[in-house]
């Protein structure tokens, strides 16, 4: 009977009541706080990780050997044999251009090597232009046309330029209009495009291989700017 009654009366003191609610209450507070926080969109969800799927970016390549025009993406890269064509129109350079940008050299010599499987002639007749170069067809046009203003709508001055930048080609200039006319409508597969509504033989990489070219400029004085001409640095 002692055995038994000694737990009996534990149960029955004030202190052991008191310890009691107090740990039913702790536990109480505890439910609730949890069902708060588990309810509060705010709150980090760290036991879930929720990974978002990057866009992919497409990229075209071009192998010369079978003159296969390739779509892929820039995460998988080219195939063995294929050459990039670049996934973004062709920036300017951060430094001084001594040729062609290598990537508008890759996507002509692509729309080249298509355009000879239809029996289409196309060749770069002017490329890369040093500044003196570029200097000295802008004075002879501005003696021919009598203006700077006029000169700039057929020859920007070597500060507006994208000769020396190695960003323009003239293809079959002056001689070939028609055969020119291909690369025009089949240019933007290359990401090769016509600038201006003046000059049927001014390419330049404007847009991403694939995509539609920009609308046509009026003519090279859209690209002088500010104007009157800026003093070269």
């Amino acid at each position: 009977m002692v055995a038994l009654g000694q737990p009996l009366s534990r149960l029955a003191s004030p202190n052991f009541r008191s310890k009691g609610l107090l740990s039913f209450g702790v536990l109480i507070v505890l439910i609730l706080l949890i069902f708060l926080f588990a309810n509060n969109p705010s709150a980090p969800k760290s036991a879930t990780k929720v990974f978002e799927k990057k866009p992919t970016v497409t990229l075209f390549c071009f192998n010369f050997s079978s003159t296969q025009l390739i779509q892929t993406t820039v995460e998988t890269g080219c195939p063995l044999g294929a050459q990039s064509l670049g996934s973004e129109p062709i920036a300017t350079p951060m430094t001084k251009a001594s040729e062609i940008n290598p990537t508008l050299l890759t996507r002509f010599n692509a729309a080249q090597a298509t355009a000879k499987l239809e029996n289409i002639p196309l060749a770069i007749t002017s490329g890369f232009r040093s500044q003196e170069l570029q200097a000295a067809l802008f004075a002879k046009e501005v003696k021919l046309k009598g203006s700077e203003e006029e000169a700039m709508k057929w020859v920007l001055p070597p500060n507006y330029s994208h000769h020396p930048m190695g960003l323009a080609i003239d293809v079959n200039y002056d001689y070939d209009k028609k055969s020119t006319k291909w690369l025009e409508i089949y240019g933007y597969k290359f990401g090769l495009c016509r600038v201006y509504e003046n000059e049927w033989w001014h390419f330049e990489g404007l847009t991403v291989p694939g995509n539609p070219c920009p609308a046509l400029k009026v003519n090279a004085l859209a690209d002088a700017n500010p104007f009157p001409l800026a003093s070269p640095k």
